[in-house]
């Protein structure tokens, strides 16, 4: 005997079960009609205020002049002038230049003899060094050779060229006695 095969059955309400799910997904994945929005309120219109554009002029930068650098120390030629005083009648008379160099912020100054203008007999050259006070306008200082103590001269008159050049007059003593000096500084 044959034995009948059983065709298998769907159940109808499985199947609209089925179909009811997949029409339910579609409508979720279908966009949803656009909806009415509420306008946004409407802005308070503002009144548009330009301010003037400052325009800035560049800053001229002019270029500042080097100062001109005064140098520490001079050279300073000089011309050393010797002769008698009432204390000591009997000193001649010599003259000769010096050269040198004077210290513009110490005030010191440094002369050594360089030659003979006129040489009395017996007498040699013989070197200053001293400070300058400019305010003042005093010389002080010493002679730098052995018997010789120290001088002062005082400005007689002002020249130009350096700070310092003039005319120079005093005394000094030495083994002579007290012998008086001017002193040109050029």
């Amino acid at each position: 005997m044959k034995k009948k095969l059983k065709k298998p059955v769907v159940q109808l309400t499985s199947l609209l079960d089925l179909l009811f799910v997949m029409i339910f997904v579609l409508l979720l994945q279908s966009k949803a009609p656009p909806t009415k929005a509420e306008p946004a309120p409407k802005a308070e219109p503002v009144a548009k205020v330009e301010t003037p554009k400052k325009i800035e002029q560049p800053k001229k930068i002019e270029p500042v002049p080097p100062k001109p650098v005064k140098p520490t120390k001079i050279s300073m030629g000089a011309i050393f002038h010797f002769y008698a005083t009432a204390k000591s009648p009997s000193v001649p008379t010599g003259i000769y230049s010096m050269q040198g160099s004077y210290n513009t912020k110490s005030g010191e100054l440094k002369l050594g003899g360089t030659n003979w203008v006129k040489r009395p007999n017996g007498y040699d050259m013989v070197p200053l060094s001293g400070v300058i006070d400019e305010k003042a306008g005093t010389f002080t200082g010493r002679i730098e050779f052995q018997g010789c103590k120290e001088f002062t001269l005082y400005r007689t008159l002002n020249n130009t060229g350096s700070p310092v050049a003039g005319k120079w007059e005093g005394s000094y003593t030495c083994s002579q006695g007290e012998t008086g000096l001017t002193l040109t500084l050029k």
